[in-house]
């Protein structure tokens, strides 16, 4: 019988979200048609520095990690030294490991990986899946690192057009990053949606009089506007930033940004700059204390810079879901976040770089305790509906049986 072979860069023990979610893929795919084992490296994100074993099995999944630099991700030079390695060291042990009619998923990140994956399938005649949680070079313009006129933009383009192409199946986290996918691939490539997962069995509802996070922090009577998870370059924290210095005469209103990234220490330098004493910034959470950290609110934000659509969907939306709480998105108009918002009533978008109106959405909100309860409890009716684990991993499943 085939085998199934999942590789990512990160996985367990690693925190952050591609090493949550390829974990929860994997396990999900046990007990079914074939084996699954993992090619991974060592943790590199939120639990670098911990040294797993080379060889282990968990919860009926192989796990083989390979060599690979682990320097910190939040310097370029760091990251992109770490790309080299764990996709060369994970490539020469894939070279080896894959068999024929093996069905072999690759994540996109490190972005040189997946090109590896595929000709070693080609070689081995076994089926590939991409499973897309960035799409390149596009991921790359707000960031300022590429512009899309520029001619490695345009290579790098058409050589991951070629990529999806290729593949047996790709699977996009959202219906904006199909679209992209299919307009690169010139609507050739075979493209479905799955998304990621709320987990709604450890993250539950709960009242702030209850939280020690806020009780901690003496923020219980405070109305809190809580944005929690990666801190990093593509994010508009500045934005909210700017709408917490133009509500700085509101007392009664505060902003908890709890997580770390390559983009909060310019978050932190504004806020020094400006004076405010609304804003507190916390070191990310350990997943144990998910519940609490995610709870730890009002209102939820998640926040992207301009022209994100299609090339990144935020996983944190589901777990706010979870926590039921209200979501204030600061989204581009056409992404998945905003077309989850819109269609289950679970909270108000407001464009990228507009903290007087997204000033005013806060306040809106903050006065209107009728429309917060039901939007929190839309919020947690939805992910229950369609984003638990065990309806993404029958998606999953079914996927791999279809191959």
């Amino acid at each position: 019988m085939a085998s199934i072979r999942i590789i990512s860069e990160l996985y367990y023990p690693e925190q952050n979200a591609t090493g949550y979610f390829l974990t929860g893929i994997a396990e999900g795919l046990v007990n079914g048609n074939g084996a699954v084992s993992v090619l991974c490296a060592q943790p590199s994100y939120n639990q670098r520095g911990l040294r797993a074993p080379k060889f282990e099995e968990r919860n009926g999944v192989v796990i083989r990690r390979c060599w690979s630099t682990t320097h910190d991700p939040k310097k370029i030079w760091g990251r992109l030294l770490n790309f080299i390695t764990t996709s060369c060291s994970i490539g020469c042990r894939a070279l080896f490991l894959i068999k024929l009619d093996d069905k072999v998923l690759v994540v996109t990140n490190p972005p040189l990986l997946p090109f590896l994956v595929r000709v070693i399938c080609w070689m081995k005649r076994a089926k590939f899946i991409l499973l897309v949680h960035d799409v390149y070079p596009d991921v790359f313009v707000p960031l300022g690192i590429l512009k899309p006129t520029s001619p490695i933009y345009k290579m790098m383009s058409w050589l991951n057009g070629k990529l999806y192409v290729s593949a047996n199946h790709v699977v996009a986290l959202g219906r904006d990053m199909a679209r992209l996918i299919s307009e690169k691939s010139k609507g050739a490539a075979s493209v479905s949606v799955i998304s990621n997962w709320g987990n709604v069995d450890v993250i539950e509802p709960q009242t702030k009089q209850e939280n020690a996070l806020l009780q901690m922090l003496g923020l219980e009577c405070k109305f809190v506007i809580n944005y929690s998870g990666n801190h990093g370059r593509t994010h508009d924290l500045l934005t909210l930033v700017e709408a917490a210095n133009k509500l700085q005469d509101e007392d009664a209103i505060h902003f908890l940004f709890i997580g770390e990234g390559s983009g909060k220490a310019e978050a932190v330098a504004r806020v020094k700059a400006l004076g405010l004493v609304n804003v507190t910034f916390r070191a990310f959470a350990d997943r144990s204390e998910l519940n609490i950290s995610l709870n730890a609110s009002d209102v939820s934000v998640l926040a992207f810079k301009k022209h994100m659509e299609g090339i990144s969907v935020p996983s944190r939306l589901y777990n706010l879901m979870a926590a039921g709480k209200p979501i204030l998105a600061v989204v581009d108009n056409a992404s998945e976040v905003a077309d989850v918002v819109r269609e289950a009533n679970i909270g108000v978008t407001v464009p990228p770089e507009s903290p007087q109106l997204l000033a005013e959405q806060i306040l809106r909100l903050k006065n209107d305790t009728a429309l917060r309860n039901q939007m929190a409890l839309n919020s947690r009716k939805e992910v229950l509906n369609k984003y638990s684990y065990s309806e993404i991993k029958q998606q999953y499943r079914d996927l791999f049986d279809s191959l």
